[in-house]
């Protein structure tokens, strides 16, 4: 005699969702964000202050040409700076 046994098979009763974003992503992702502003921000401000020691150079060495009486007339001194802008 044999007894035979016939165990039916288990259902997946999970359904297919879309997965939602993990914690852990969404902080990487504005972690990025975050350092890519700040390094945008750094790297314009050494782009300002570069400009702005470019421009004050300028300025210094064309007072000191003024000084040595390089400009005959204040319209030329003018004229010289504009040149720095």
């Amino acid at each position: 005699m044999s007894i035979l046994l016939h165990a039916k098979r288990p259902v997946d009763l999970e359904t297919k969702t879309k997965s939602e974003p993990k914690t852990s992503s969404i902080l990487l992702i504005s972690v990025a964000i975050m350092l890519s502003i700040v390094l945008l921000m750094y790297v314009g401000i050494l782009f300002t202050e570069g400009s702005m020691n470019a421009y004050s150079t300028c300025r210094e060495r064309i007072m000191g040409y003024s000084q040595e009486g390089m400009y005959s007339s204040a319209e030329q001194f003018k004229l010289a700076l504009t040149y720095c802008g």
